[in-house]
């Protein structure tokens, strides 16, 4: 999104990404490719390893060959760009990229997306973490690096930007700045909205409870097994789990098995935008050490309007009792989380404020709001 933005700008924007996805954990084919999808924006997809685990030694070599292919790839540029932005994950990625506008004197802006490398050892158990803290040392100080060296670091939520400063050694300047993740909803007729509901087998009078994501390991999914299992006894509630990854295979049959969950797997931008529209409760179900402060999936959900309940407080805490957009209750079990659900299901005055929470977003987090901020920000820093 903020590339497009920027390009529709009429600035020219290169974007470099790695031939594996991610989410799905493919590769993309060809592996190494030159896209052009619209005029000022080509995308430059280098080889990559590839992994199958989000944490893992190998999704480390894979940073690692990618920033080298970055490095590379940039050192035979025939003409150097006026700014450089690049993100936390990955530091090596992120301290490569800096590294070269250094070299070349181009200014930096270091986006922290994700508190790495605190993420490894915070998901390790508590007596093997000054291990984890040694054996990704490399990582804290490609951050550092990356974070000192750059002219403006920007965060998703003062927490995080506090955070890359705190790495940098340095307090906050007029050049560091948040930008929340922005959401560009696909909106959909309720008559298509309907017939995809009733493909996925969500009648029009069911009550929906939605979890829409990956399932990595900071996703409690253990969590929304039980709370469907609670609430078995309430016929007309349907819980929708979207998504696939790490833990599929533990936890699929688990909630295969029970009468009221849906499990569509990967659905398309307009089924989301459907499933959503239908959402009477979006659940935001992290694990105890999630590094998450404010995810997009808060404001995927608060785009169509669903009441959030969510496992981890801190910042969300926070963002719920300013926005009404949730709970600013935390609900770690699913006890707790089974009663939350029947009381805002009878709550009509939560869920009538559906319209007021869809107007809230539209005047603050519409991801066109949000990047044209952004990328205002970045020609400030480039021609500063």
């Amino acid at each position: 999104m903020l590339a497009q933005t920027l390009a529709r700008l009429g600035c020219q924007t290169r974007w470099f990404t790695s031939s594996f996805d991610h989410y799905q954990k493919r590769q993309r084919l060809p592996r190494r490719q030159s896209v052009v999808p619209e005029p000022n924006l080509t995308i430059s997809v280098l080889d990559g390893l590839g992994y199958s685990k989000n944490i893992s030694l190998r999704r480390i070599v894979h940073n690692r060959a990618f920033a080298r292919a970055f490095t590379v790839e940039s050192a035979g540029a025939t003409a150097l760009p006026d700014v450089i932005v690049t993100d936390i994950p990955t530091t090596e990625g992120a301290a490569a990229a800096v590294a070269f506008g250094a070299k070349h004197n181009i200014p930096t802006i270091v986006s922290i997306r994700d508190l790495w490398p605190d993420f490894f050892a915070d998901h390790a158990p508590a007596m093997a973490r000054p291990l984890v803290r040694t054996l990704v040392a490399p990582l804290e100080m490609q951050a550092r690096y990356a974070c000192a060296n750059a002219d403006s670091i920007v965060g998703i939520s003062d927490r995080y930007l506090d955070w890359g400063l705190a790495k940098a050694g340095r307090s906050r300047s007029e050049q560091d700045a948040v930008f929340p993740l922005g959401y560009a909803p696909a909106r959909i007729s309720e008559a298509r909205a309907g017939e995809i509901c009733s493909a996925l087998g969500i009648a029009a009078s069911d009550r929906v409870v939605s979890f829409v994501g990956s399932w990595g390991h900071t996703y409690d999914i253990d969590l929304v097994e039980r709370t469907a299992r609670a609430l078995l006894d309430r016929p007309g509630v349907k819980f929708l789990i979207a998504g696939e990854g790490e833990q599929s295979i533990r936890m699929r049959p688990r909630l295969a098995e029970l009468g009221n969950v849906i499990l569509p797997g990967w659905i398309d931008a307009e089924a989301i935008a459907a499933v959503l529209q239908r959402t009477d409760i979006g659940l935001l179900p992290y694990t105890a050490m999630a590094p998450q402060g404010l995810p997009n999936k808060v404001f995927e959900y608060m785009a169509y309007g669903a009441y959030q309940l969510a496992s981890i407080g801190g910042e969300l805490t926070t963002f719920y009792k300013a926005s009404g957009a949730g709970s600013p209750i935390t609900y770690p079990n699913a006890e707790r989380l089974a009663q939350a659900i029947r009381d805002t299901l009878a709550d009509e005055d939560v869920l009538a404020r559906r319209a007021d929470r869809i107007a809230s977003f539209n005047r603050t987090w519409d991801a066109d709001r949000i990047y044209q901020q952004f990328a205002s920000h970045i020609v400030a820093i480039a021609t500063r």
